[in-house]
C-alpha cells in the first residue's frame, strides 16, 4: 500500500530544547550590536528601536525581526530607482528622514563616489575595512547593507553555537533525550508515512538525527549527515519541485549551512550551495539585487525580517515554498510545532488547506497557546471563511489536550520536550 505523507511545520519553539536561542535573546542582542550613531555610544539598532517605541510600538511589537525590517525599509529609500541616472528611490521623492544625520557616521574612502568605492565605519576610520562597491550602491544604501550583514552574522553566530555539525566535530545534542524520543517518534510515523520536514529554523538538527537513524532525508541538496569540508554542493531545483515520494528537510526560511555565491562572475545570477558548518555573512560578497524594480533586496543565506515573501522567489525557497504548498493540500494532516502564526506567507498555505481539503487536520504542538491567544488568532485569521460564534468551538477537552471544529484542529498545550515523552 502506497504511503500516505505527514507534513510538519517547525518553529523557534521546536529547537530550544537543543539549545535554540529565544526570540527576547535575539532582540536583545540586535539591539546591542553593529555599529554606533554619530558622535553616541547608541546602536543604530537601539536607535531605531527607539523611533518605534516613540511612535507607539509597544515593547511586545517589537523584536530582532522588526528592527532588521527597519535596516531594510531604509535600504529601499536609500536606493537608487535608476542607477545609471542617479534617480532617487520613490520613497525618498515623497519623504525626508528626519534622523539621517544620526545614522549615517560613515565616510567615503579617498572621497569620491565611484564605481568600486569604499566606505570607512566611523567616518575617517582607515582600520575598518569595506568592500568595494560594484552595483551602484548609493553611500548610505552601502553603509546599511553592512550593517545587515554584520546583524545577520550576529544571528548566525547564534545557531552555529547550538547546531554546528561537522565529521569530527558537532555541537548538536545527539545524544539527549530529546533528540532520542525525536528520532523514536519519527521512526514510529515513519513505518507508514513519507516525512515531510518543513522548518523556520536555521539549522538541519532535525536532517542530522534521522540520518543517524537511518532514515534517509533529503533536503535539497544531495548530502547525508553531515558536509565534507571545502565541498560546496549545488541545490537539486528538479528533484525539489518533482519528488514528492521521498523523505524531506526543507529550510523555507534558509539556512546558516548554505552560502550565497556569484557563480558568474556578475551580480545576476548569483545561486545558494550546501556547505560545511555554519557560514557568516560578514565572509562573503554583498549581493543584493532589485526583485521588485526600485526595491533593492539583500540575497543572504537565511531571509528574516518583513520581506520574506519578496526573498523567497529566488531559488530554491521558491521550489521549497511550492513542495510545502503541494504537500499540505495533498496530504490529510498538518504538525505545527513551536510557531507563532507570524508569517503571512505560510498562514496563506494554511487558508488555502482549510478552505479546500475538507479531512484536513492540523495537530498543534504548543505550551504558550491560550497565552498568546492563539485560538482567537486562528478564528479571526486562519478561519477566516469558518461561520459560528467569536470563538472556536471546543469539541473536547483533557489535560494539555483541546479538540476544535470536531477534531479538525487538535491542540497540545505542551513543550515540544513534553510532547515526544508520550
Amino acid at each position: 500500500m502506497e504511503k500516505k505523507k505527514a507534513v510538519f511545520l517547525f518553529g523557534a519553539g521546536a529547537v530550544l530544547d537543543w539549545g535554540a536561542p529565544s526570540t527576547s535573546h535575539l532582540t536583545e542582542l540586535i539591539r546591542t550590536s553593529g555599529y554606533k550613531i554619530k558622535g553616541g555610544e547608541v546602536t543604530v539598532t537601539e536607535f531605531l528601536y527607539s523611533k518605534l517605541r516613540e511612535n507607539d510600538y509597544s515593547e511586545k511589537e517589537i523584536n530582532f525581526e522588526t528592527i532588521l525590517n527597519a535596516i531594510e525599509e531604509l535600504i529601499v529609500y536609500y536606493s537608487s530607482n535608476n542607477s545609471e541616472v542617479k534617480q532617487p528611490s520613490i520613497l525618498k521623492c515623497l519623504f525626508d528622514c528626519n534622523f539621517e544625520d544620526k545614522i549615517f557616521d560613515f565616510s567615503i574612502k579617498g572621497g569620491e563616489e565611484k564605481n568600486g568605492y569604499s566606505i570607512e565605519v566611523p567616518s575617517g576610520n582607515k582600520n575598518f575595512i569595506s568592500q568595494n562597491s560594484y552595483s551602484k550602491e548609493t553611500p548610505q544604501q552601502f553603509f546599511l547593507l553592512h550593517l545587515m550583514q554584520e546583524l545577520l552574522s550576529v544571528i548566525s553566530n547564534e545557531v552555529i553555537e547550538y547546531a554546528y555539525h561537522g565529521k569530527e566535530h558537532s555541537k548538536v545534542k545527539l545524544d539527549s533525550q530529546h533528540s532520542y524520543n525525536f528520532t523514536r517518534w519519527m521512526s514510529h510515523i515513519e513505518k507508514d508515512h513519507i516525512l515531510r520536514l518543513y522548518t523556520l529554523n536555521y539549522d538541519r538538527i532535525f536532517k542530522i538525527l534521522l540520518e543517524r537513524e537511518g532514515i534517509e532525508v533529503f533536503e535539497g541538496f544531495e548530502a547525508r549527515e553531515y558536509v565534507p569540508y571545502n565541498i560546496s554542493i549545488k541545490s537539486e531545483i528538479p528533484k525539489i519541485l518533482s519528488d514528492s515520494k521521498s523523505n524531506v528537510h526543507y529550510n523555507l526560511h534558509g539556512s546558516i549551512h548554505w552560502e550565497v555565491l556569484d557563480t558568474y562572475n556578475g551580480f545576476k545570477s548569483p545561486d545558494i550551495f550546501l556547505t560545511t558548518g555554519g557560514h557568516l555573512q560578514l565572509n562573503d560578497m554583498a549581493l543584493f539585487e532589485q526583485i521588485e524594480k526600485g526595491k533593492a533586496t539583500i540575497l543572504s543565506n537565511i531571509i528574516t525580517g518583513y520581506h520574506k515573501v519578496q526573498k523567497s522567489i529566488l531559488s530554491p525557497f521558491r521550489q521549497m515554498y511550492s513542495s510545502f504548498d503541494r504537500d499540505c493540500i495533498l496530504s490529510d494532516r498538518i504538525y505545527i510545532v513551536g510557531y507563532s502564526f507570524g508569517d503571512e506567507h505560510i498562514n496563506q498555505i494554511l487558508k488555502t488547506v482549510l478552505r479546500c481539503n475538507k479531512n484536513f487536520q492540523i495537530v498543534i504542538i504548543d505550551p504558550d497557546f491560550f497565552n498568546n491567544r492563539m485560538d482567537r488568532y486562528l478564528y479571526m485569521n486562519i478561519l477566516p471563511h469558518y461561520k459560528g460564534p467569536w470563538s472556536l468551538p471546543i469539541s473536547d477537552v483533557t489535560s494539555n489536550y483541546f479538540k476544535y471544529l470536531d477534531g479538525k484542529i487538535k491542540v497540545h498545550t505542551l513543550k515540544f520536550n513534553e510532547f515526544l515523552r508520550f
